[in-house]
């Protein structure tokens, strides 16, 4: 096997911590051969990094995703980009593609980068555009899916799908090879060092702590889900097969155009979702209060209300979130080998996990504050 240079970005995020964690831990013969490099931005995070994993991991400053010329130069150097840092930056992941490309040349290892996306890339607009009820995006079709996002963003552009499509697109005119990974909801305390906290689960279950009830846009808003863990394992799945494979998962594994994949194990409503994060406020106690309803209650919200209070505004990301059909079907990663350990037990003990770590102070809010307690 030859000696392979990977270059991670996201080593201090929720995915990408967990990702790095389980590929320094694995104890595959492929895996522990490799050092990894991550891309860091400051001095406290390099020392952390290198007190917990030691000399399998290296570290490399840098401006982030808007340093165009740093990446470029950068990735040039590295037969492998695994790029879970953000999929919202489309001209720094392109960037990533490009340096890659100076890799490609008759005779040397063919050159991947593994991208993270979203289903909200995937989610109608039921309120202010076109509904698709019933529709399900299933990555054995996978260029379906890719040209309907793209024509999607270019009716109505939203960064995340372009960063994906951009990524994609480009790998396929510079001969660089791609996938995508877009996730579904993704639930599970993170093993990384730095943030340990999904965004879903999280989002709706300080909302029900907050107002005492639960929201909804309809009733037929859908999440598929995804336990961190598992989805850091397809990405340590997929670098295995590049590395192991005399192709270098060359036509094994679905690239560029046809490289959209989907690490999905289940699917729920959101209400659902939302009626979950109330059962475990009332089982603990946190509700009922005084000033909220004393039975388990989702009220019915407006889209500028909800982006207003939980997306920053965004109202595009409110809407294909909290009101779109996002339904995926993941075929492709378990015919290659991913076996996903974290099930629908795992996920019906996530909402009390999750409670637990806000009353705990482990997310990125004051758990008394929301609740009318004083700090």
């Amino acid at each position: 096997m030859a000696a392979e240079r990977i270059l991670l970005t996201g080593a201090t995020g929720y995915a990408g911590g967990t990702f790095l964690d389980r590929f320094v831990k694995s104890e595959d013969a492929a895996i522990k051969a490799i050092t990894i490099d991550a891309l860091t931005r400051t001095d406290d995070v390099e020392q952390k990094l290198k007190e917990a994993y030691g000399d399998r991991i290296n570290t490399i400053r840098w401006a982030g995703l808007t340093d165009l010329e740093f990446i470029e130069n950068t990735a040039s150097s590295y037969d492998i980009v695994v790029n879970v840092g953000s999929g919202f930056f489309a001209d720094g992941a392109k960037a990533f593609v490009k340096g890659l490309a100076r890799r490609v040349r008759p005779k040397a290892p063919a050159p991947w980068i593994l991208h993270i996306s979203g289903c909200t890339n995937l989610g109608d607009k039921p309120i202010t555009g076109k509904a698709y009820p019933g529709r399900v995006f299933d990555d054995t079709n996978s260029r379906a899916t890719y040209d309907w996002c793209k024509e999607e963003d270019e009716r109505t552009p939203y960064p995340q799908r372009t960063a994906e499509i951009g990524v994609l697109t480009l790998a396929d005119e510079l001969g660089v090879n791609a996938v995508s990974l877009n996730a579904p909801a993704i639930f599970g305390e993170g093993t990384g060092l730095f943030n340990k906290q999904g965004i879903i689960v999280p989002v709706l279950m300080r909302y029900a702590v907050m107002k005492g009830y639960g929201f909804k846009l309809n009733d037929t808003a859908n999440f598929d889900w995804v336990h961190v863990e598992d989805l850091a394992d397809a990405y340590i799945l997929l670098i295995k097969l590049i590395l192991e494979r005399y192709d270098r998962g060359i036509g094994h594994i679905p690239s560029g155009k046809d490289g959209i994949l989907h690490p999905s194990v289940g699917r729920v409503l959101q209400t659902e979702i939302m009626e979950r994060c109330l059962d475990a406020c009332f089982v603990d106690g946190v509700l009922p209060r005084e000033d909220t309803p004393k039975e388990k209650t989702i009220v019915q919200k407006g889209l500028q209300e909800i982006a207003d209070d939980v997306t920053a505004g965004m109202l595009d990301l409110a809407e294909s979130g909290w009101a779109g059909n996002k339904a995926m079907t993941g075929t492709v990663l378990p015919k290659l080998g991913w076996k996903p350990r974290h099930l629908e037990e795992a996920w019906a003990k996530e909402f009390h996990d999750e409670l637990k770590a806000s009353k705990e102070g482990r997310r990125g809010y004051i758990f008394d504050s929301c609740v009318g307690r004083k700090e």
